[in-house]
């Protein structure tokens, strides 16, 4: 027999519950204005009828954040669903574009890590006059195709991605590669967060006020404890 959750417990758990929702919406709050930043999304879940208030989880948001032309040639974004893959100590990971460097090996790089084409790390020439993605991911220089870049996307659309603190996603085992006619790359352009600041900020007071809540439950909680401990043991 489990032993009963009190009420003190349960609005305590439901107080930290309140502070992590608070970090995840202040941090999405932060990164308005951060290309290619994906909000982090929170649910509860009760996980037990003892185990008091539910708990919370966090999920990626990959949804479509704005596309803004910018002209220059290493800008590179998805317009729709999917990812470019690169190559990390860590192993292979998801990225939605950003801006591409050039490394000290002529290898294509987002984040300092090589972009992986069809045929593996894509490396330039030594010299070019011209580099050209195409929406499907053809890569060209000089009018010669190097490679295609590797787009992929997750079986399940709805399956929940794991994302690092560096904003690479880290692709599940349940992946695919994304046929011709999903992809539309834009290069000269990037993605911009897909965190709309206005209902984010709205839903921070909510939480604020919510936490306030809890907080003076907290406290009354405490003092009824306080009171029938020092009361109910006295003679009448």
């Amino acid at each position: 027999m489990t032993s009963p959750v009190s009420g003190l417990g349960i609005a305590a758990s439901a107080l930290r519950s309140a502070e992590r929702k608070m970090e995840v919406v202040a941090n999405n709050l932060a990164n308005t204005s951060t290309d290619g930043f994906k909000a982090e999304r929170t649910f509860a879940r009760l996980l037990g009828e003892a185990q008091g208030a539910p708990v919370l989880f966090t999920k990626a948001d990959v949804s479509q954040g704005a596309v803004r032309d910018t002209g220059e040639p290493l800008d590179l974004a998805l317009d729709g669903p999917g990812f470019v893959v690169i190559a990390t100590p860590r192993g292979e990971r998801w990225v939605r574009g950003g801006t591409l460097t050039i490394d000290p090996a002529n290898r294509l790089t987002q984040g300092g890590a090589p972009l992986l084409g069809e045929k593996g790390v894509i490396t330039l020439p030594a010299r070019y006059d011209e580099l050209s993605i195409q929406p499907d991911g053809d890569v060209f220089v000089d009018g010669r195709k190097l490679d295609r870049l590797r787009v992929e996307r997750p079986t399940d659309a709805a399956a929940p991605l794991d994302r690092e603190p560096q904003g690479t996603f880290i692709p599940g085992a349940d992946r695919r590669v994304a046929e011709v006619g999903e992809r539309k790359l834009r290069q000269g352009a990037l993605e911009g967060s897909n965190v709309e600041p206005v209902s984010t900020m709205v839903e921070m007071l909510g939480i604020q006020r919510h936490h306030a809540l809890l907080e003076r439950a907290i406290r009354v909680l405490d003092e009824t404890r306080e009171t029938a401990a020092t009361q109910l043991g006295k003679p009448v």
